[in-house]
């Protein structure tokens, strides 16, 4: 597009979307919890941010939309879980992107698909501007995530498949957005940790402008596809560098353990409560589904473990240093230990080798709603286990019905 153009249309454009998008409040969307799990073990966390696919438009739960969608043609790929958490932000732009983003903890994010731009494109923003403020997007992205994370970046959905900007106007954009694309395709190549995805073309249009869950599925088999071989090898780059830990201890980011996980607990006051039915239920449902002598809900307190719920022999309070749980809660996903005489990081812990003489352990850490590590559920017993008989998928599903419990307030 003539830069001529550009500039002579750019007022003219805005004019058009702010008459296009005061009518947005009435359209449905999601308003459930923006997240979405898919079954499945060693989960890969993805966060899902910005605006277009990523709020949902057309349909009222982030299961139907892009999360839910995303999260089960991922899995399907991968074999292993997925658990997407979604930002939507209608309003966002590429320059309004990296204020939204600061206040995120990203790094406990394997992937993280960002979607901006159609406004940015039916606004005609500058080619430079773009450029530098998507290269501005990831390099914050870079510093603030760990070293594994890929990011992913959408391309500008197509803008004449949105029923509101299906007119001459609305080639004039959709035009633009194939000059923002072909920017992002390459700046994201000279990136490390990037990787653009083309949205697909061939979209149905809907009255109203609004999306249907088969359009979310379809953009998700497509993310799903680019995304699949990156998060594999950062499995892979994972398990061989558990391997050569040789020293077994127990590793984490600071902020798991840190004052933001203090907080959050102490925000759920749910400390020095008494029991509590709802928790209970699950735990009861572990112990009973693994057959173990004892089973647990327990809080990580400052330098002490706390059990919320705690069925079986174990004490209710104990020391954080050294424990089993400590390990736990800095674990990526499950933690097994068939046999905790014959592993050095747990064979000398008084649980163990006194009373109740805790040989198997599995444990999963459970998060507080801000993403902070704040304790684990647990299955404990006297008698050692074959790896081969522990349901890791069900010990994950458990653990999130109680991060589902943490987020409800009781009435």
């Amino acid at each position: 597009m003539g830069e001529v153009i550009r500039w002579v249309m750019a007022p003219v454009m805005r004019a058009w979307i702010a008459a296009r998008t005061r009518e947005y409040d009435t359209l449905p969307r999601p308003r459930d919890a923006p997240q979405a799990h898919a079954a499945g073990i060693n989960s890969d966390r993805i966060l899902l941010f910005g605006s277009g696919p990523a709020v949902g438009w057309g349909v009222l739960s982030h299961d139907l939309a892009l999360p839910g969608s995303l999260a089960r043609a991922l899995s399907a790929r991968t074999g292993r879980g997925t658990d997407v958490d979604a930002v939507p932000s209608p309003a966002v732009t590429i320059r309004s992107a990296r204020a939204e983003l600061a206040g995120l903890k990203l790094w406990r994010y394997d992937a993280i698909v960002l979607s901006v731009g159609t406004t940015d494109a039916v606004g005609l923003m500058p080619p430079r501007v773009w450029r530098r403020e998507l290269q501005a997007i990831l390099d914050q992205l870079s510093r603030s995530t760990s070293r594994t994370t890929r990011i992913f970046v959408l391309g500008v959905q197509p803008i004449r498949s949105i029923a509101a900007y299906d007119s001459a106007l609305g080639t004039l954009g959709a035009t633009h957005a194939r000059s923002l694309n072909e920017l992002t395709g390459t700046v994201c190549s000279s990136h490390p940790d990037a990787c653009f995805v083309a949205m697909a073309a061939g979209l149905a249009r809907t009255s109203g402008r609004i999306r249907t869950a088969a359009d979310y599925v379809a953009w998700a088999e497509n993310l799903a596809d680019s995304m699949k071989g990156p998060l594999d090898a950062e499995h892979h780059d994972e398990a061989q560098s558990s391997e050569s830990d040789h020293d077994g201890s127990p590793t984490g980011h600071p902020e798991w353990l840190g004052p933001d996980a203090a907080r959050a607990v102490a925000a759920l006051g749910l400390l020095d409560t008494d029991p509590e039915e709802r928790f209970d239920r699950i735990v009861a449902v572990a112990r009973r589904s693994y057959g173990t002598r004892s089973a647990a809900f327990t809080f990580v307190d400052g330098d002490r473990l706390w059990d919320k719920s705690n069925l079986g022999e174990a004490p209710r309070v104990y020391p954080l240093a050294g424990s089993v749980t400590a390990i736990a809660v800095r674990s990526p996903g499950a933690l097994v230990i068939p046999d905790t005489l014959l592993d050095p990081r747990t064979r000398e812990h008084p649980l163990v080798v006194c009373k109740p003489h805790t040989r198997f352990y599995a444990g999963f850490p459970v998060e507080a709603e801000s993403g902070e590590r704040i304790g684990v559920l647990s299955v404990f017993d006297p008698s050692p286990r074959s790896p081969d008989e522990i349901d890791t998928v069900l010990l994950r599903e458990l653990a999130l019905l109680i991060q589902a419990e943490l987020r409800r307030r009781p009435e």
